[in-house]
C-alpha cells in the first residue's frame, strides 16, 4: 500500500480524477455560476499536488517519506468524491493543504540530492589543506 509502484499507480489515478474534478469544476463555473470559480482553483491545485505525488513516487526516499507521500494521494482521490458532498470553501482548504505538504516534502527531497551531489563534487578540505603543505 506504501510502495513506490503503488504510490505512482495511485498517483495516475489521483491526477486522472483531479482532470475530472477540474472539467466539472470549469462546466459548472461556465454554466451554472461564476462564483464556482472556487472550485476550479481547487482542482486546479489538486492537480498540481497530483502530479507532485506522482514525481515524490519516483525518488528513493525512506518508507515513513513513501507512507506520507501515499497518505497525501489517497485524500487526493477521497477529495474526489466528497467533492459532490462537501462544500468549496473546505475543498480549497484541503487542497491547499495537501498541495504545501506534498510540495514541503519534494523540496526538502531535492534539497537534500543537491546537497548530496554539491557535497560529492566538491573536494574534502583535509585533502586541500594536504595538497597545499606539500
Amino acid at each position: 500500500m506504501f510502495q513506490p509502484n503503488i504510490i505512482r499507480a495511485f498517483s495516475v489515478a489521483a491526477v486522472i480524477l483531479s482532470v475530472i474534478g477540474l472539467l466539472i469544476s470549469v462546466t459548472l463555473a461556465i454554466k451554472v455560476h461564476a462564483l464556482l470559480f472556487m472550485g476550479v482553483l481547487s482542482w486546479g491545485l489538486l492537480l498540481w499536488a497530483s502530479w507532485i505525488g506522482y514525481k515524490l513516487s519516483s525518488y528513493k526516499l525512506y518508507a515513513e517519506e513513501y507512507k506520507k507521500v501515499a497518505i497525501r494521494i489517497y485524500l487526493i482521490i477521497g477529495a474526489f468524491f466528497l467533492f459532490f458532498f462537501v462544500g468549496l470553501m473546505i475543498g480549497f482548504i484541503l487542497s491547499v493543504i495537501l498541495l504545501a505538504t506534498l510540495w514541503g516534502l519534494k523540496r526538502n527531497c531535492d534539497d537534500w540530492v543537491e546537497q548530496n551531489v554539491v557535497e560529492s563534487i566538491l573536494p574534502d578540505e583535509a585533502s586541500n589543506e594536504e595538497a597545499i603543505n606539500n
